[in-house]
């Protein structure tokens, strides 16, 4: 593997500032979760049973804790694999959504650090690399003082040729 940097970087330059915690943006964030967990099965459990009575059963115990059947998805009554999905009751799907919620918070705090931290990174590499720049003229300033003084130290050891006429 060959390296094929230059010894030229490009001029490192910060446009624009991270983002700043959004409490509507968040909120935006969440009701789109909200949408999503509301219009997928994420809201449903599904009951099954290998026999009718079995599955009828359990039906019966999910309705009686409050879960209403749905016609959201396809109920199957085949033989041997009996199963609906039952839509959860209120008071769990709202467990579910502010648990959704922590999670989208975590990652949006996650997102907006990361970001944070990736401007931080290129301040550190702007600063050092306008240093750099700063202490390399300086020393190119210094070389070129001291080559003049050493020309004028030569010029005047040296005279002009003199070639008689």
């Amino acid at each position: 593997m060959t390296n094929t940097a230059t010894n030229s970087q490009a001029r490192i330059s910060i446009k624009g500032v991270p983002r700043k915690y959004d409490a509507n943006e968040l909120l935006k964030r969440q009701q789109g979760f909200h949408a999503m967990y509301r219009s997928t099965d994420q809201n449903c459990e599904m009951v099954r049973g290998e026999l009718p009575y079995l599955f009828l059963a359990k039906v019966i115990e999910k309705h009686t804790q409050g879960f209403t059947l749905t016609d959201r998805y396809p109920m199957s009554m085949s033989n041997m694999n009996y199963h609906a999905h039952m839509v959860k009751p209120e008071q769990l799907q709202q467990a579910d959504l502010a648990i959704i919620d922590e999670r989208v918070k975590a990652e949006y705090i996650s997102e907006l650090e990361a970001e944070r931290e990736h401007y931080r990174q290129q301040l550190t590499q702007q600063l050092l690399q306008a240093a750099e720049t700063k202490e390399a003229k300086k020393v190119a300033d210094q070389k070129a003082k001291l080559l003049a003084s050493i020309q004028a130290e030569v010029d005047s050891v040296f005279t002009d040729l003199v070639v008689p006429e």
